[in-house]
């Protein structure tokens, strides 16, 4: 039983490493840069019409729920257990979200049409 779950995962891994490199069919020596979103054949990928979607969910759930959970455990970081490490990266954190934050606040508004 179990040896049936090992080889179902090699299998799985190796076909996933195969199908990974198969988002494009440009050939190494004419492609200049790292493959953009401008061929045609990027978002023909399976892997990478699930992982768009995904990548973006999980952006949502960091940004909009995690973030601000931790910003919120760092007022009372002896109840929760923060080390000190973690209590300086929140700090940083929270930092850079004010600045982000007033440099939005300093752009120009957006004109009415």
């Amino acid at each position: 039983m179990r040896t049936r779950y090992g080889r179902t995962l090699m299998v799985g891994l190796v076909l996933v490493g195969l199908l990974a490199g198969c988002a494009t069919t440009v050939t190494r020596q004419d492609q200049v840069g790292l493959p953009t979103a401008e061929n045609p054949e990027y978002l023909a990928h399976p892997f990478r019409l699930v992982a768009l979607p995904l990548h973006l969910t999980g952006n949502i759930i960091r940004y909009g729920f995690i973030e601000p959970f931790y910003f919120a455990m760092n007022t009372m970081p002896n109840a929760v257990g923060l080390s000190l490490e973690e209590q300086r990266y929140l700090q940083e954190r929270q930092e850079t979200w004010a600045r982000e934050f007033e440099a939005f606040r300093a752009l120009p508004p957006i004109p009415a049409k």
